[in-house]
């Protein structure tokens, strides 16, 4: 673990920003290549852990996969037949993909991970599993280590509960068009996330599968076969909010080259927060250009349930923003790769911030950001925790991170593309 102090931005900016493809899209993308006999080219795969564990894992499972600067080539099908052990490392969306994926085999598929990842349960989509047929061995909490042996029973409907993670109902929509019998997704609880079902929508429709919205609890999936081509990953909207934010605070200019109007990542909403507190958002369908105001709007309450990984980002932000620092709709941040609610609050606590959290919302007092004492910020093993904070180092310069390497899985040029802002 190497300590990092985030420097602090001193002037103005304007910069260009080639942010990491989007995970959410490659790891869909990735899960979908195993899943026919047509070869696949995909552009844009980002180069970072959970992508990589990913890759290795579906190596593991039988592809062929070939990596060549921007481009990975993949040919499918996977293996349905040979026992495997596989190692999720730190990803919990890759988790859940493979999780779906070994549904299919009738070979045991043993999955693994990280400490951090082995704490994060798995239940409803294990439940799911259980009920049709397949034989899972979870660790206590529903977490990894876990041993599954399919294949899946083909039945008309599934039912899975969508009050954790969309991660799980993910899972079973990307292998659900196999399933010639099945055709129905029941979502029960109150669904969280719902944007991220929207990418695997989308992403399935390039492949020339059909999936769509019955009604809000119900998803309906056309039985047919997965394409292979050529598709492009665009940029991480969640990478994007950084900078976005970075841009706001200071009064600066961040030019998003690779993300635009014509996503469908649900955290490009935050574009529409950074325009509510005042900057000037200008967008073409594959590109977004940020300049922060003078003065700074005030926000009010905010609802984040439609941004969660987003919201991490909003939370860094609040002690620099003015009047009412109240965010809600947080409750499915308790089950991330760390509890991305009281974690960023007992950081907050350890700073001399005045927090107050409940089940699903975060508050915090008024406070002047030269009063933020310095602080070593603990990640949690948690990448988005150290890219959201470091908006906070950014303004304060009394910031450290424990592990500056944590980033790696996700944006392992983070910090060169901070620094750029720093030295501008």
């Amino acid at each position: 673990m190497a300590k990092f102090k985030i420097p602090r931005i001193a002037k103005p900016f304007a910069i260009d920003v080639m942010l990491p493809g989007s995970k959410s899209i490659a790891l869909r993308q990735l899960a979908m290549s195993a899943l026919t006999d047509k070869p696949t080219t995909l552009f844009g795969i980002p180069h970072c852990d959970d992508t990589e564990a990913m890759l290795d894992s579906l190596t593991r499972l039988g592809m062929t996969i070939s990596r060549d600067k921007d481009q990975t080539g993949l040919q499918g099908p996977m293996n349905l037949t040979d026992d495997v052990t596989l190692d999720a490392r730190m990803s919990g969306a890759s988790t859940r993909l493979l999780i779906g994926l070994a549904a299919l085999r009738s070979g045991q598929t043993c999955i693994d991970g990280h400490e951090s990842l082995r704490a994060r349960t798995n239940t409803p989509l294990v439940d799911a599993l259980e009920r049709h047929g397949c034989q899972v061995n979870p660790a206590p909490n529903g977490g990894l280590p876990l041993r599954i042996k399919g294949p899946i029973a083909s039945t008309s409907t599934i039912s899975i509960d969508g009050s954790l993670s969309s991660q799980y109902i993910t899972a079973l929509l990307v292998i659900m068009p196999l399933l010639k019998d099945a055709n129905r997704i029941e979502i029960t609880g109150d669904l969280v996330s719902k944007p991220y079902i929207d990418i695997t929508l989308n992403e399935m429709s390039k492949r020339g599968v059909n999936a769509n919205w019955c009604d809000a609890n119900t998803l309906e999936v056309t039985p047919g076969d997965y394409g292979g081509g050529e598709f492009r990953v665009e940029g991480d909207a969640t990478a994007a909010t950084y900078f976005a934010g970075l841009a706001t605070l200071h009064q600066s200019s961040v030019h998003l080259l690779n993300i635009g109007a014509g996503t469908h990542q649900g955290d490009y909403k935050f574009m529409k927060l950074m325009e509510d507190l005042g900057a000037h958002v200008s967008r073409t369908s594959e590109t977004t250009k940020i300049t922060g105001p003078k003065d700074l709007a005030e926000l009010g309450s905010i609802d984040m349930t439609e941004m969660p990984d987003a919201a991490l980002t909003l939370i860094a932000m609040l002690p620099m923003l003015p009047g009412i620092k109240s965010i809600n709709g947080l409750s499915s941040l308790h089950h991330k790769e760390c509890d991305r609610l009281e974690c960023p609050a007992q950081e907050f606590k350890e700073m001399g911030v005045g927090v107050d959290t409940t089940e699903d919302s975060i508050t915090i007092g008024s406070v002047l950001t030269g009063d933020i004492s310095a602080h070593e910020l603990t990640t949690y093993h948690d990448h988005r925790i150290a890219m959201a904070f470091s908006l906070l180092g950014s303004c304060t310069d009394s910031l450290t991170v424990d592990d500056k390497r944590v980033v790696d899985k996700t944006y392992p040029e983070y910090w060169s593309d901070y620094q750029r802002a720093v030295a501008t």
